[in-house]
């Protein structure tokens, strides 16, 4: 897949991340396909499959000038020892495997839909999706339903969620 504003982090990421600033786009292989996961926007956790599996289930890619921070397992064992830390982290991961587990049931265009309104609300600098990477996910008809709809909007590379 080509697409030259997405960039697998699979080589980068075998630990636990923070986004500092950006988006995370995750993919989920289930049942011998590979369908759009959950995004993760600033101040979210990524690569919990790695920390609770010991191996990555979920591929992640970044967005654009995404930057994240990589904590190893020792750091993270120590950072946990903080309440607020603790209390933060914990709420993290259950969002996430919440929203994995729900992401499996529903509808590919659903899944977009739901991706695109949490990064309009919580992305302090990305706003959408590059196009040429959801096409390789989604069925263009599927999406230009949403287009339809005015629940999403579009220009010529990305993908919006339309708050009207």
């Amino acid at each position: 897949m080509k697409c030259e504003l997405i960039q697998n982090l699979s080589k980068d990421i075998r630990e636990i991340a923070y986004i500092q600033n950006g988006i995370v786009i995750s993919i989920l292989k289930y049942e011998d396909k590979e369908k759009l996961g959950q995004v993760f926007c600033d101040g979210d956790y990524f690569g919990l499959d790695s920390l609770v599996f010991g191996i990555n289930i979920i591929d992640y890619y970044k967005v654009g000038k995404t930057r994240f921070k990589k904590e190893s397992y020792q750091l993270f064992t120590e950072l946990l020892k903080d309440k607020d830390y603790y209390d933060k982290f914990f709420l993290n991961l259950k969002i996430t495997f919440l929203e994995i587990a729900s992401f499996m049931q529903k509808k590919e265009e659903e899944i977009l839909l739901l991706n695109l309104r949490k990064i309009y609300n919580r992305s302090s600098k990305i706003k959408g999706l590059p196009k040429d990477f959801i096409f390789n996910y989604i069925d263009k008809d599927r999406i230009y339903k949403l287009v339809e709809k005015k629940l999403i909007k579009e220009d010529d590379e990305f993908f919006y969620y339309n708050p009207e």
